[in-house]
């Protein structure tokens, strides 16, 4: 029963990052604007709402990552965040995975990930009293919109829904970020 409502939860998120997805494809066709074959770091801040068990609570906290996005649909990206402001059960995921860019309008840029690694979370055990964090597997996707300016570009705003996977329960998440890229080795085309 539980693999089965893990396996549907997949399914429903692959689903919407196509869906999400497909507005890369769809896009205005611009100039040479997407990065090269270089190497990209990122950092963001912004909040996080958790579920555990039958409530929502919110933290605060950073996420940062490297990418290499040698064409439009092919990217690799690894990222960690650590949500633990303000946070009744923090969340620390630590992932790798598979990202797309496309340019759109001029000076934008949209872009997916999808990836998976490990968080080391805190759950929730009776009565809501936190339990020691510990490593549990997780993946998560996301989509993010950006204003490219050349090196450094602004990201307007990032969703990312991570699931992590505790002994005790699914902790879905939703985290929404705003912050900047850094081209480190700027090799356009």
């Amino acid at each position: 029963m539980a693999q089965r409502s893990i396996f549907r939860k997949i399914i429903r998120s692959f689903s919407l990052l196509a869906i999400g997805g497909s507005s890369l494809a769809l896009g205005q066709v611009a100039p040479a604007a997407v990065s090269g074959s270089g190497l990209n770091a990122f950092v963001s801040f912004g909040a996080q709402k958790t579920h555990v068990i039958k409530f929502t609570y919110n933290a605060l906290g950073v996420d940062g990552g490297l990418f290499i996005q040698p064409s439009r649909l092919l990217g690799v990206e690894v990222r960690a965040a650590t949500y633990g402001m303000f946070a009744r059960y923090p969340q620390t995921p630590f992932t790798a995975g598979y990202r797309m860019e496309v340019p759109f309008r001029r000076a934008f840029l949209s872009s997916a990930y999808a990836g998976a690694g490990m968080s080391y979370a805190v759950d929730a055990g009776p009565h809501y009293v936190a339990l020691p964090a510990q490593w549990a597997p997780c993946w998560q996707a996301s989509e993010s919109v950006a204003i490219d300016t050349g090196r450094l570009r602004w990201k307007l705003l990032e969703a990312t829904f991570t699931d992590t996977y505790t002994p005790l329960r699914s902790l879905p998440a939703l985290s929404l970020t705003t912050g900047v890229v850094y081209s480190i080795s700027n090799s356009r085309r």
